[in-house]
């Protein structure tokens, strides 16, 4: 079976990620080939080491008919059996290409990636135009498929297929109390950490105001604060106006965040929009407990145990109360390493395999067009 994954580019985004995991992991039941329209970018070199031919049509034009003809050129002499569109330019311009290879057009897979309820009327209609390209629709998120399926994509070409999570080895006790008195934290005072962009949508502001509500009663408190942004500068103002110099850290742009993870107690999120967060994932996967606004799907995410998950008014009282009794903090971090198992990059490849094995097969018999297997307001985490 041959799979050719149209994405904008392989830069270092979740997406273009998730894209390097998937060709690793099915690479013997799959050929893939990647179309990129911008160049090779950070994972270029990674897919083609391990064998997948990545295609670069060299333009930034991302929405221009000439790179869908072009793209149709090299699928018609692939003959490849599906197209997996990764982000909004892609699930078009790959759905064209496709279509341009009739009679012997690929089943096309589009991806959404975000819950996109910002979107416009105008925005909604074109969506719901282009998804008639579509045989099958993935989400990465329940939000964004019950969004999608309000905005009028077909319910029955929806399906959901959550992010994998790469297994990595957790820092030992000696490295974890390194990494913490590297960022000043003394013995066992708790440590939050917040990791994400510093953009409006993070609100990391109320990690600040958190951190100043706790600190009168949790006087060893620590904040450290991973990622660089448009509000880094506001958030340190912030930050000295609170009286909070000496308890927050901001390390700013961080390429691996992963140490930071395991070294942290808990991992606060206060966004007023998420998906399916990585950073959330990986931070089960470290050993971290949660404690996150119930955006996106932060609940279904973090289970029953493993954190905490609610309204940002209630999220002062829920992280007092992990914080002040160790035996329940320490059973919300080993509660996340079980919940991140059933994140695993096998289980995602597992899943979009049966996807692509299920749409190869219609291709071979068109007279049966193949429906998704479960239907939106059925899905569970």
């Amino acid at each position: 079976m041959r799979v050719v994954h149209c994405v904008a580019g392989l830069g270092q985004g979740g997406a273009e990620r998730q894209l390097t995991l998937l060709c690793r992991a099915t690479a013997p039941a799959v050929r893939h080939e990647v179309f990129t329209a911008r160049g090779g970018g950070f994972h270029g070199p990674e897919l083609e080491a391990m064998g997948v031919a990545v295609t670069s049509f060299d333009t930034d034009r991302l929405w221009s008919p000439s790179l869908a003809v072009r793209m149709a050129a090299r699928l018609r002499s692939l003959d490849a059996d599906v197209v997996h569109c990764w982000l909004p330019s892609m699930n078009l311009m790959g759905a064209l290409a496709a279509a341009l290879c009739w009679p012997r057009r690929p089943a096309v897979i589009a991806s959404i990636r975000n819950v996109d309820d910002w979107k416009g009327p105008l925005r909604r209609a074109a969506d719901r135009c282009a998804s008639r390209l579509w045989d099958r629709v993935l989400c990465n998120s329940l939000a964004g498929l019950r969004c999608a399926a309000q905005q009028g994509i077909a319910v029955d070409k929806l399906d959901w297929v959550a992010n994998g999570v790469e297994a990595r080895t957790r820092l030992s006790a000696d490295e974890r109390a390194a990494t913490r008195r590297a960022l000043g934290v003394a013995g066992d005072s708790p440590l939050l950490l917040s990791a994400c962009r510093l953009v409006e949508q993070k609100q990391v502001h109320r990690v600040l105001e958190l951190a100043a509500r706790l600190r009168p009663r949790i006087p060893a408190l620590r904040v450290a604060v991973c990622g660089d942004g448009p509000l880094a500068a506001p958030l340190r103002e912030q930050c000295s106006a609170l009286g909070l110099d000496d308890a927050v850290r901001f390390l700013g742009a961080v390429s691996d965040p992963w140490p930071y993870l395991c070294a942290a107690d808990v991992l606060v999120m206060t966004s007023l929009r998420e998906g399916t967060s990585n950073t959330l994932l990986e931070a089960l996967q470290a050993g971290c407990a949660i404690c996150a606004t119930d955006a996106g799907d932060n609940a279904a995410l973090v289970g029953q145990a493993a954190g905490w998950t609610g309204d940002y008014a209630a999220m002062a009282a829920a992280l007092e109360e992990l914080l002040a009794c160790p035996g329940r903090l320490e059973q919300a971090r080993a509660a996340a390493v079980t919940r991140a198992a059933d994140f695993s990059v096998e289980r995602m490849a597992s899943a979009t395999l049966a996807h692509y094995e299920q749409l190869a097969r219609a291709r071979v018999s068109p007279q049966r067009r193949p429906a998704a297997g479960r239907r939106a307001e059925s899905w569970r985490v």
